[in-house]
């Protein structure tokens, strides 16, 4: 049986070779998030309660960011069809965001705001302009991260590590692709 720390090592190197397929175009956004998916059921990791290291706070960002995605995609499945199901998978989407800012500020506490940059990004939906912001991680591999939380927004700003001006994302390509 393979150990938890052992499961988050496969998943750090999982995590790197898949963005790249993305970044690379060798895979499509549905395909990323499918297969992140598939990764991690398969890996049977459960999210950390216990945050204390950068490995565990990136593992839950991306576990919840995924099950919040899966559960968009099928609320939109059920939209005209059954209106329970339909709001029942968008309160999963909105509680697995709400643990994905969780992580994101475990993660920002762990690296005590440095080497970091905040801003708002440019975005084609309506409903996130002016509300959604990119998280880049200058000295880490591949660590960017979104969030609409005031509270994190509001720490970046008190550790002066956010800038107003609305930039196009890091990773513009996969945020303003719809799924």
């Amino acid at each position: 049986m393979i150990r938890d720390d052992e499961k988050l090592e496969l998943f750090v190197n999982w995590r790197i070779e898949s963005i790249k397929l993305l970044t690379k175009s060798k895979i499509s956004k549905n395909e990323f998030l499918n297969r992140n998916y598939d990764y991690l059921k398969k890996l049977d990791l459960k999210p950390f309660s216990n945050i204390d290291t950068v490995e565990k706070a990136l593992y839950n960002y991306q576990y919840y960011n995924i099950m919040a995605k899966r559960n968009n995609y099928l609320a939109q499945k059920y939209k005209d069809k059954k209106k329970k199901l339909y709001k029942k998978f968008l309160n999963e989407r909105e509680n697995c965001y709400c643990l994905k800012d969780n992580a994101t500020k475990s993660f920002l506490d762990l690296i005590d705001y440095n080497d970091i940059e905040g801003y708002y990004i440019n975005v084609n939906s309506k409903r996130l302009s002016g509300k959604i912001y990119e998280i880049y991680a200058i000295n880490m591999q591949d660590v960017i991260l979104h969030s609409k939380n005031l509270e994190i927004l509001n720490n970046l700003k008190a550790n002066g590590k956010f800038d107003t001006t609305s930039r196009d994302s890091l990773i513009d390509s996969y945020v303003n692709k719809s799924y």
